[in-house]
């Protein structure tokens, strides 16, 4: 995401890609340089947010998608989950490309930490999918840490390329959680190269490799390269949420399509005409073989069977034993 973009609070200076404010005191070549770094920083902004935007288009029509589903499938709890997070990321993305505009706490605080709380819903969706017990605490836990370090990271080293090590390891964490989730799904959720746990794993493991790079090129002290992993990091929300979304739709579908199949199986097996004895009641399989009228049903359908005794059996049986045990008698 854009969590390393430079805003400096103050009108009277400009902040430099590696937190260094500049004042400018009126000399020439002062005057030179403060227009040269400022149109390179108006062209890196203006970059990032035409990505933004682009992020904004496909995260509405893919929340507005999830929206139309969930509504369709009577607004289940699993769906909520993931059309709640689409419109939570979406709107990280609206205050990601208004941060030059907002107030310099929440330009820096809020869109990073509503992509914590939309990565945080779609864990409890994963969890939900593969009915596990939600870890809601747990997602509170990790949201207020990370509120938390993005504080103390603002107030002491804004310009530090350790904030983008500390967004990449919980936001990998968070996705490899999901997809390990997934995994005690139904097989639809993850045996597949296109199946949601796929994009969950393939965003952890960007981030991972993120991570890996933001260290090395922090060491070398090399910001430019590091700008380049801001842009290709906000590059890859797009795909993953093109990916992830979709890929939930048609996992969702195929679930859907697999409860109708069985549901016509299951009638296409007690249509017809059943073979039964007069007598003993039994039924006669497709393999020839007699079986208790219990046990066909049983082997064929999802019906189970219990046992008790009508008013007209009890009463012939009472007549045929005097003697016998009444109703409520142990």
């Amino acid at each position: 995401m854009g969590e390393e973009v430079g805003q400096g609070p103050s009108a009277n200076h400009l902040e430099t890609r590696d937190g260094r404010r500049q004042k400018c005191d009126g000399q020439p070549e002062v005057r030179s340089f403060h227009r040269f770094l400022s149109r390179h920083v108006r062209g890196n902004v203006g970059q990032e947010t035409a990505i933004y935007l682009t992020n904004i288009v496909l995260g509405t029509i893919l929340a507005a998608l999830m929206t139309h589903y969930w509504l369709r499938q009577g607004k289940s709890r699993t769906m909520r989950y993931w059309m709640l997070s689409a419109w939570v990321m979406t709107a990280a993305d609206v205050f990601f490309a208004a941060r030059p505009d907002l107030p310099y706490w929440i330009g820096r605080l809020l869109p990073t930490l509503l992509v914590t709380v939309g990565q945080a819903g779609l864990f409890l969706g994963a969890q939900k999918t593969a009915d596990r017990p939600r870890q809601g605490a747990l997602m509170l836990a990790v949201i207020a840490m990370h509120a938390v370090g993005l504080t103390l990271f603002i107030r002491y080293a804004p310009a530090s390329s350790l904030r983008m090590v500390f967004n990449g390891v919980i936001w990998c964490g968070l996705s490899l959680a999901s997809a390990w989730n997934f995994r005690h799904a139904r097989p639809m959720f993850w045996n597949s190269p296109v199946a949601p746990a796929s994009a969950f794993l393939l965003h952890g493991m960007f981030h991972a490799v993120r991570v890996l790079l933001a260290v090395f090129f922090g060491s070398l002290d090399l910001s430019g390269a590091i700008d380049t992993l801001q842009i290709v990091g906000d590059l890859e929300v797009s795909f993953f949420m093109v990916a992830l979304f979709v890929s939930l739709l048609i996992a969702h579908l195929q679930l859907r399509n697999e409860e109708l199949n069985s549901a016509h199986a299951e009638l296409e097996t007690l249509s017809g005409l059943l073979p039964i004895c007069a007598w003993c009641k039994k039924v006669r399989g497709d393999d020839g073989y007699w079986q208790q009228v219990e046990d066909y049903f049983a082997s064929r359908s999802q019906i189970e069977f219990t046992h008790g005794m009508c008013a007209d059996c009890f009463k012939a049986q009472k007549e045929q034993k005097p003697g016998g045990p009444g109703p409520g008698s142990a």
